[in-house]
């Protein structure tokens, strides 16, 4: 017998203009007025946590880097994400670029139902082009939360399991992945979500952009999406602007494949050295 314990979930997904498309310019106003007007979405259908996608709030908007960086939490996007958390009672998580220490960084930053912030983490896989702008993170915080433990990760983070699994050891029930994934990547996301969830026995929501144009190399893939411990997709916005959400119970019993509820116990990291050996 379990204790049940019901969370329900919502993820965003940006649309974004398709190559060549004319449109009118994208402000960090209007991403903000979109994001309350997800928020508010979510709030409606009971929503306890709701995920944005990796820099949300400026992506295509021509600022980028240390010119788009706010302090967290001090800053325009963070106090818009707070209000939201306290006018709908939920918890509310977005990325931004965070200024501290005289550096960048690719920041996730969690709210709770007060508005108060929970804890950041920033982006520690980045890519070359990334590394020139933005300082890499170093750490795999799990927060609490009134209803489950949450860690999160983003987007290049994914492709490393070592991360995943640090967050599944920290105790998380569930990982936030605010990505924006693109072609040609589209084949191997679902294969990864599903993957990461599987294997460390946790729920995974993504959070991504879509564009409407699916051929083209770059092209955003959407796919914010809520995906069960045993890989089960619940939910998913596919490559479409809006809100998806699904309720999860995270007292569910984890046992999949005769394996134990608890796979982590049964790891054998006297035999895992080479994981952490510099290639």
């Amino acid at each position: 017998m379990t204790d049940t314990r019901l969370v329900t979930i919502s993820t965003a997904c940006y649309r974004l203009p398709d190559p060549d498309e004319e449109h009118p310019p994208i402000t960090k106003a209007g991403n903000l007025d979109k994001a309350r007007r997800m928020m508010e979405t979510a709030g409606e259908r009971g929503s306890d946590l709701i995920v944005f996608p990796e820099l949300f709030a400026t992506k295509h908007t021509g600022i980028a880097g240390r010119d788009a960086a706010e302090p967290v939490p001090g800053g325009e996007i963070c106090q818009a994400l707070a209000e939201g958390a306290r006018r709908h009672n939920m918890y509310v998580a977005g990325c931004l670029y965070q200024s501290a220490d005289d550096k960048v960084y690719n920041t996730v930053a969690l709210f709770d139902r007060r508005g108060e912030l929970v804890g950041t983490f920033s982006k520690v896989h980045l890519p070359p082009e990334e590394e020139k702008v933005v300082a890499a993170g170093s750490t795999y915080p799990v927060w609490e939360t009134d209803f489950g433990r949450v860690g999160a990760l983003v987007c290049y983070d994914l492709l490393f399991p070592e991360a995943a699994r640090c967050l599944a050891l920290g105790g998380a029930d569930i990982i936030l992945w605010p990505t924006m994934f693109s072609q040609p990547r589209a084949h191997y996301t679902d294969i990864l979500m599903r993957a990461r969830a599987i294997e460390n026995r946790v729920y995974l929501v993504s959070a991504n952009y879509a564009q409407r144009c699916a051929s083209s190399y770059g092209v955003h893939i959407g796919r914010s999406a809520i995906v069960d411990w045993d890989g089960e997709v619940l939910a998913d916005t596919g490559r479409r602007e809006g809100v998806a959400t699904a309720t999860v119970d995270l007292g569910e019993p984890r046992v999949a494949f005769g394996t134990p509820e608890d796979i982590l116990s049964v790891r054998r990291p006297d035999t895992y050295g080479a994981i952490v050996e510099r290639r």
